[in-house]
Formats: structure tokens, C-alpha cells, sequence
């Protein structure tokens, strides 16, 4: 008979020493702390290109709204006729409506109403009807630029179509100085503030300025302060990403 013996292999497998163990767990850590780095870093990084995008998005939006307005407001279909005064800047546009925010009224003449809808009523020419197209722009307690329409046939007939409105988010500031002509040749003497003007009708454009912000913590957190036109505004350290914006735009009324 043959007997066969099992000898024991010296490669055979064991069990893990203490020493093992405590080296596989050490690296397993810095391995996991590795990725849970690049995987913050890269979320990071994510969100602050979110909130980058954004206030660009809410700058574009801004300026093309404002100005589009801006350019339309005064303008009359025939200036010849005593039934379309001009219009353009009210005198009741302020500077200083709160702290961070000043408040724009304009008008002009317009076949469509706020929401762009062609005028119902017709002329006797049988096309849609002119009437005043009255805007308002300041911001509210939620860091938002908000618009006020009204449309009406004259000036005392108005009607608000569209009541403090939020337009675009993400404001903190809404500054303004206006391009005074006093004495009417045609040229911007100096840029005021509301009030300082020698006669709403005499002032040919506008200066926009916006501070946009982020709505969330992307940066480090430290008091920062801007300069938006004229006006100081200091903020608070919240880490939020922010950015200036100013644009200038003519009244088409006053300026041809």
C-alpha cells in the first residue's frame, strides 16, 4: 500500500500580523482621503462655474432689458403732432430709493402694450393705436430688479398691466446718473443724479450701473467694497461671488 503524506507548503496562506494590517489601513486612509479631496475640489469647481455662468446670465439679461427700454423710451411715431408730446424721463424718477437701489421711470409712445401684445383699439388709419408705455425699474428686499408697466392713452388714463415684477435676480445694487443737456445743443453737459437735472426732457441718456451676485458661498469670506458709478457699496464677507456691470444707453427720443 502506498501511504501519501501531505507536506505542509512554506507559501501557504496565513493570516494577517497586526503590523499588516495597520500599514493596509494607513493606506487605504490616504488613498480615500485622496479621492474625497479631488471629489470636493471638483464639486468646487463646479459651482463656481454654475455661479459664474449665472451672474453672466443675469448680466446679459439686465443690460439688454434696461437698454432696449431705455433706447425705445421718448420716441414718438409722428413728433410733428401735438396728440404725441415727447415723453422720456419722468421727474419722478429717484435717487436713493433705499441704499442700494435708485428708481427709474421712462416712457414712450407704443402700438404694443406690456406684454408686447399689439393695441386693440385702432386709429383712423385703421392701424393699432398709440398710446404711452410707462416702465419702472427699481429693486426689491430679495436682490431683484423688478419692473412696473403701465399703458393708457394719456398720461392720466394709465393702467398697470404688469405691478412690480421681478425681472432678474441676483441685484444687490441698481445705480443711475443721468446726461444732462441744459442748454440744449444736443450735447451731454454732465452726468447727475436724479433731481439734479436742469430738466428731465433735456437728459439724453442714462448710466446703468449693477452689482450682481452669486447665490451661493464660492469664495473666501472677506468685506469687499465697489465702486458702481458714483456710489460706494461695501458688503459683507459672505463668500458670494460678485461682479460690477455699468453700460451707458441714449434716449431714442432726444437723440434722433
Amino acid at each position: 500500500m502506498i501511504v501519501c503524506k501531505h507536506i505542509p507548503s512554506e507559501t501557504g496562506s496565513r493570516g494577517f500580523t497586526l503590523v499588516e494590517l495597520i500599514i493596509a489601513m494607513t493606506l487605504t486612509g490616504l488613498l480615500v482621503t485622496g479621492l474625497v479631496q479631488i471629489a470636493s475640489a471638483a464639486s468646487s469647481s463646479t459651482r463656481l462655474q454654475r455661479n459664474q455662468a449665472q451672474i453672466q446670465e443675469n448680466a446679459r439679461l439686465a443690460i439688454r432689458y434696461l437698454s432696449s427700454v431705455i433706447r425705445q423710451s421718448g420716441f414718438s411715431p409722428r413728433p410733428w403732432d401735438e396728440k404725441f408730446p415727447q415723453l422720456g424721463l419722468s421727474e419722478y424718477s429717484l435717487d436713493q430709493l433705499t441704499v442700494s437701489s435708485d428708481r427709474l421711470i421712462i416712457s414712450g409712445w407704443s402700438d404694443v402694450n406690456c406684454f408686447n401684445n399689439l393695441n386693440t383699439q385702432l386709429d383712423s388709419f385703421g392701424e393699432p393705436a398709440f398710446y404711452i408705455r410707462q416702465f419702472q425699474f427699481d429693486l426689491n428686499n430679495s436682490n431683484g430688479l423688478t419692473q412696473q408697466c403701465r399703458y393708457g392713452p394719456s398720461p392720466g388714463s394709465l393702467v398697470t398691466q404688469i405691478r412690480r415684477q421681478g425681472l432678474v435676480r441676483g441685484i444687490e445694487a441698481f445705480q443711475l446718473l443721468y446726461g444732462d443737456d441744459p442748454d440744449q445743443d444736443g450735447s451731454i453737459e454732465a452726468w447727475v443724479k436724479a433731481g439734479n437735472w436742469s430738466d428731465p426732457q433735456n437728459v439724453l441718456g442714462l448710466r446703468v450701473g449693477l452689482l450682481l451676485a452669486s447665490e451661493e458661498p464660492v469664495t473666501e469670506r472677506a468685506p469687499v467694497t465697489f465702486t458702481i458709478l458714483d456710489s460706494i457699496v461695501r458688503k459683507r464677507a459672505d463668500g458670494r461671488l460678485r461682479r460690477v456691470v455699468q453700460f451707458t444707453s441714449a434716449i431714442r427720443g432726444n437723440t434722433g
